[in-house]
C-alpha cells in the first residue's frame, strides 16, 4: 500500500536562545512559543529535553488515539492519566540513544456492561497512533545545514 502524503507540510520552528536552550513555534498556530532545553550540566534545565518532548509526543498520541477509539465506540470512560518511561542509554556506537518507551494508561469504563467494547478499543487503538506508529516503522529523517536565508535588497 502506498503512503499518502499530508498536503500541508506540519512544521517545528526553533530558534536558539542561549546553548542548548531554544525557543520552540509551530508557524500558522495561535500557540507557543515553547521553551525546550537540555537537563544540567551542559543545560539550563529552562524546558523539556529532547527525550522528554518525544516522551511526551507518544504519550499523548496513544492517549489521544485511546480516547478516540473509546469515544467511536461509545463507551464512557473514567479520564486517561499516562505516564510515559523513557529508557536512555548507549548504541554499539557508545551514542547516547532512547532505547525504549514504556507506556501506561490508567482508565477503566465507567459501566461494567461496556467492558466488551472497552476491551475491543483498548486491543485496536494502538495501531491508529500516527506517532508511536512512525516511531515502531522507523521515520526517514532528512537533515541539513545551510547559511540563514538573506533577506531581500530593497531599492
Amino acid at each position: 500500500m502506498q503512503a499518502t502524503v499530508s498536503p500541508l507540510p506540519l512544521e517545528a520552528e526553533l530558534e536558539q536562545v542561549d546553548k542548548y536552550e531554544f525557543s520552540l513555534h509551530y508557524p500558522g498556530h495561535p500557540y507557543g512559543p515553547v521553551m525546550v532545553d537540555e537537563p544540567p550540566p551542559i543545560g539550563g534545565d529552562r524546558g523539556p529535553s529532547p527525550t522528554q518532548a518525544l516522551a511526551a509526543a507518544v504519550g499523548h498520541c496513544l492517549s489521544s488515539t485511546l480516547y478516540n477509539s473509546l469515544a467511536r465506540a461509545h463507551v464512557p470512560a473514567k479520564p486517561l492519566r499516562t505516564t510515559v518511561r523513557a529508557e536512555v542509554g548507549r548504541n554499539a556506537k557508545g551514542r547516547l540513544r532512547v532505547l525504549r518507551l514504556e507506556v501506561a494508561i490508567e482508565t477503566e469504563p465507567l459501566h461494567e456492561e461496556d467492558r466488551e467494547r472497552f476491551d475491543h478499543a483498548v486491543a485496536i487503538f494502538e495501531d491508529y497512533c500516527t506517532v508511536s506508529g512512525a516511531i515502531r516503522e522507523g521515520i526517514r529523517i532528512e537533515s541539513g545545514v545551510r547559511p540563514p536565508a538573506t533577506p531581500p535588497v530593497s531599492g
